[in-house]
């Protein structure tokens, strides 16, 4: 009877890390190699649309977020799973400034500009999530990301989860919402931003039961746990609507669904 009951643990802990490597495995969130699901080109539809709407209003600088995964297979609260800032060039087109985690090694992150059409690639959804400051806000932060300061924020380890008040890890969203805080206040010490951030910023708490939080980590060595106490909270981009409405810094905040072309075949 004890070695059936034990059996059926290890069976149903298997099923069960399967179904979370299913779920995470697959999950692009800040990286820039994930395999296409759109054909070329809808991904070059995408693109231009994105660019024609932030250029059609205007837009010197902007927060763009991306959906890596199917939004039913998303934690509840999440919606998007990347976020960069859009800075207009002189081209009349968009350098998106990200923070990607490396493939080899995919605990280590590091800053990289690339193009709109890099950003769309492994979307997993038809619609990106778009943030626009107000105007002198855009000026000045287009002109932040051209300083020195840009990027003094940045904590190369990386966890997909990471808690934004605690220094030892950090994500892409994170470090948004970092150097967004930075260009407020004019801090570039993350322990003082840190100190800082509560009283006007609240994170979105991440629901996981004990077995879920033992086996996540072992299914996806992003999924770093250490940072976190009894509540797992990660930053999002609605968490950072909320902080720039705090500081009454949001112009418009909406949903930008594409025109969809074609599926690529299976």
């Amino acid at each position: 009877m004890v070695l059936a009951i034990i059996i059926g643990l290890i069976f149903g802990l298997a099923l069960f890390g399967n179904h979370l490597n299913l779920n995470y495995r697959s999950l692009v969130a800040s990286t820039q190699n994930a395999k296409p699901l759109l054909d070329d080109e809808t991904l070059s539809s995408y693109s231009k649309q994105l660019v024609n709407n932030l250029a059609a209003k205007k837009a010197e600088f902007a927060i763009v977020s991306r959906a890596g995964q199917a939004r039913k297979r998303l934690p509840e609260g999440v919606n998007y799973t990347h976020s960069a800032f859009w800075i207009l060039n002189d081209l009349g087109t968009y350098d998106v400034y990200n923070l990607y985690h490396g493939e080899e090694n995919k605990l280590i992150s590091s800053l990289v500009t690339d193009a709109p059409s890099d950003f769309i690639k492994p979307t997993r959804a038809h619609d990106v999530g778009i943030i626009l400051p107000v105007p002198e806000f855009q000026t000045a932060m287009k002109k932040y990301i051209g300083s020195a300061a840009y990027g003094r924020t940045h904590n190369p380890t990386y966890s997909l989860i990471s808690n934004p008040f605690d220094p030892r890890y950090q994500n892409c969203n994170e470090f948004v919402l970092d150097e967004l805080a930075s260009a407020i206040w004019q801090e570039s010490d993350v322990a003082k931003l840190i100190e800082k951030l509560p009283a006007t910023f609240k994170p979105t708490e991440i629901k996981a039961g004990p077995i879920k939080r033992f086996l996540g980590p072992i299914v996806d060595e992003r999924l770093v746990m250490k940072d976190h106490g009894k509540v797992i909270a990660t930053t999002t981009r609605e968490d950072l609507i909320e902080f720039l409405k705090s500081q009454s810094l949001v112009e418009e905040a909406y949903r930008l669904d594409f025109t969809p072309l074609r599926l690529a075949a299976p």
